[in-house]
């Protein structure tokens, strides 16, 4: 998430959040479970650890489920505001990352629904851009070859599986980026996505099927 974007929650959560009470373990040490429980009782600090936890995890998944770096960045901002606005009603009945990429999936369902309703216009801009974790060589000119070489590969490899990915049908996609990106069980992917837990593996092996002869090239990094 952007600082941008990162200042703007803080500015959107600043009446509500104060301060909490330090417990026995340092905030960085604490569960996801009980930062969120935390958070609900007012903590500032709780919730900006979990910011700082799982920005960059809700960003690549929102990344790869729209193809396009802004809306992602939306789409990412919508997610932690909806932490903000449940806080007081959490309940840890789940994995926080469970419930997490079930505010994540709901939110992208509704981005995929919107773009159903309105005109497709395609931004060459955005179609063939690259997000900002991925390689850009000018930023590492100074590196030694066989690095600058192995970071070009991941950079072209991950660019070529964002491309896929565009093939596969909404869903195939959301199990497979859940699965191999965000590393969530087959059960936690059942639970996000409100699917059995036969569906869900279902879909990530059909997904994989699809993707193997797109990205036959790189078989030995994939």
């Amino acid at each position: 998430m952007a600082e941008g974007t990162r200042k703007t929650l803080r500015n959107q959560v600043a009446g509500r959040l104060r301060l909490f009470d330090p417990d026995a373990l340092p905030v960085r040490e604490r569960s996801d479970e009980t930062l969120m429980l935390e958070h609900g009782a007012g903590s500032e600090e709780a919730f900006e650890e979990l910011v700082r936890r799982h920005q960059r995890g809700v960003l690549n998944y929102t990344y790869r489920m729209v193809q396009n770096r802004q809306i992602a960045e939306e789409l990412t901002q919508e997610v932690f505001v909806a932490l903000v606005k449940n806080g007081a009603r959490y309940r840890p009945t789940a994995k926080f990352t469970t419930y997490l990429y079930t505010i994540a999936s709901n939110i992208v369902s509704k981005e995929w629904t919107r773009r159903k309703r309105r005109p497709r216009f395609v931004s060459l801009s955005q179609w063939g851009k690259r997000g900002e974790d991925e390689f850009n060589p000018e930023e590492h000119v100074g590196d030694d070859r066989a690095s600058v070489l192995a970071s070009f590969q991941r950079g072209e490899v991950s660019e070529a599986v964002n491309t896929a990915l565009r093939e596969l049908p909404d869903h195939q996609r959301e199990a497979f980026v859940l699965r191999r990106f965000q590393d969530l069980s087959y059960e936690e992917i059942a639970q996000v996505t409100n699917a059995p837990i036969g569906t869900a593996k279902s879909r990530v092996v059909r997904a994989e099927r699809a993707l193997r002869p797109l990205l036959s090239r790189f078989r030995e990094y994939v």
